[in-house]
């Protein structure tokens, strides 16, 4: 996300405009500038390390945490240049709290390549194994319809009333959801990140004869792998140091539902564990000898093409076919571009109730903007943007495409090829008009569309390509002018 920061010279220029988006984040997130000063903590952040936010701004991280600069892995990012991804760290706090972490850390810099500072990413894992062994199979919570206990993931309830759109190959994904969510068949959603699937794994455990019983999503590429196995099967007292009886996921989830989601990043040597609980219903707790039976539905998801797994070897092929006896491929945002109208709708209206404020008005220049960019975040990314958006444009009524710029500088959105696209809605009696000018600006693009088409016998993405411009805008030019495709391909 900041990656890439246009134009700035200090990270605290920066930090209005992604405030929101920080503090709404679920895992520790920590922001240094080049001196090693913090100049950005947020409360999960907060929460791991049991400070107060002014206990840890505006100090230095050797003096906010036990390390000293050659130790401390942020400073050595800071000297280095080089990410740190995923590594597990145990340190201290200044007042002497103990943190066994997961952290991400990556240098910020600016076009030029200057240094800004740091941004860090924590998960202490003892949290969160606390989150899942502790939990116990008490009857009177799983009675507790839509209790859904989760890690990596923000804890809500969707349905499958929650998917908007109105895309072929989307309805068609929650068509097939519907219809195995009946079922106890294993489940694999395939997508791309940001397109749904925790929406779609929600929705098929709520819409089954599990509903009342226990929903749970664990991200496994966000838990070691030793730590992994003890939280999917449980632990015995003894089976290492500091080990206690404690149930698994699968225990837990007995009669309801286990959602994994990148199940690709789960250790090949767990994968054929797993295998056992898919196929045999019976799991064996680390260290013990016993086997136990369980009744829990699967569902589990990967972010890439599955022939593509298999190839490189992150997935087993018995553990793949056992997981995707029925498998949903979710569309990305760029193939049903016609859906973005509807889910900007949805956004402005969430985000706006959420501030108590009116829904403003998109502005045909600020959704020329939004049909332009291609989407690689997908609808979560979609949905950062309008929230973010929303927070910058004050009291106006009106959503410009310079507020869209201006929330979200690191995106680099681009519309010179989209001279005019419808807005979203209208202000009161305020209706935009492009005037006679316009007009023919509009048909002389019609006929440019048409003309393509014709060149290209039909072939949307050669008639983009003639045009310039990405075959997402080319399909909404079509949509906008009324023109079909097939009205252009040769007639035999």
């Amino acid at each position: 996300m900041l990656d890439n920061l246009t134009g700035v010279k200090d990270i605290r220029e920066c930090l209005p405009y992604f405030r929101m988006l920080f503090d709404a984040i679920q895992i520790g997130l920590i922001i240094a500038d080049p001196g090693g000063e913090l100049v950005y903590y947020n409360a999960a952040q907060s929460e791991i390390d049991r400070l107060r936010p002014e206990e840890a701004l505006g100090r230095k991280m050797c003096e906010v945490y036990n390390f000293t600069p050659d130790s401390s892995p942020a400073m050595r990012v800071l000297r280095t240049g080089i990410s740190i991804v995923n590594q597990v760290h145990s340190y201290r706090t200044r007042n002497g709290r103990l943190i066994n972490a997961s952290c991400t850390i990556y240098p910020l810099r600016n076009d030029a390549g200057g240094l800004l500072g740091v941004i860090c990413y924590s998960q202490s894992y003892t949290t969160l194994a606390m989150q899942f062994q502790n939990v116990q199979k008490d009857k009177s919570l799983r009675s507790e319809a839509g209790v859904a206990h989760q890690t990596g993931l923000k804890e809500s309830r969707y349905s499958f009333a929650s998917l908007i759109g109105s895309n072929r190959a989307l309805l068609e994904a929650v068509e097939l959801a519907r219809l195995v969510a009946g079922n106890s068949s294993a489940v694999m959603l395939v997508g791309e990140t940001g397109v749904g699937k925790e929406i779609f794994a929600q929705s098929i455990h709520y819409g089954s004869p599990r509903a009342e019983h226990p929903y749970t999503a664990i991200n496994c590429s966000a838990v070691p792998e030793a730590l992994l196995e003890g939280i999917l099967f449980g632990t015995v007292k003894g089976a290492f140091t500091g080990a206690m009886n404690k149930p698994g996921l699968f225990e837990v989830s007995d009669k309801g539902s286990v959602f994994l989601d990148e199940i690709d990043s789960m250790p090949v040597s767990l994968q054929s564990k797993l295998l056992r609980v898919l196929q045999e219903k019976r799991i064996r707790r680390v260290g013990d000898s016993r086997e136990r039976v369980v009744d829990v539905r699967i569902i589990s998801a990967v972010g890439r093409n599955p022939a593509d797994l298999l190839k490189s070897g992150c997935l087993r092929p018995d553990f793949y076919y056992r997981l995707g006896v029925i498998k949903i491929f979710l569309p990305p945002l760029r193939e049903r571009m016609e859906d973005l109208p509807l889910l900007v709708k949805h956004f402005l209206a969430k985000f706006s109730a959420n501030q108590e404020r009116q829904e403003p008005f998109v502005t045909s220049e600020a959704m020329s903007l939004l049909y332009a960019h291609d989407w690689p975040g997908n609808v979560r990314e979609l949905e950062h943007v309008i929230e973010a958006s929303i927070s910058v444009i004050g009291q106006s009524l009106t959503l410009e495409a310079a507020h869209l710029r201006s929330a979200c500088p690191d995106i680099a959105f681009n519309a010179l090829d989209v001279p005019c696209a419808e807005p979203l809605a209208e202000a009161g009696a305020q209706k935009e008009s492009c005037g006679r000018l316009s007009a023919v600006r509009r048909e002389a693009e019609a006929l440019a569309v048409i003309n393509a088409l014709r060149s290209s016998a039909g072939n949307r993405s050669m008639a983009a390509r003639l045009l310039g411009i990405s075959p997402q805008l080319m399909y909404y030019k079509m949509k906008q002018h009324r023109l079909k495709a097939g009205d252009y391909a040769p007639k035999i």
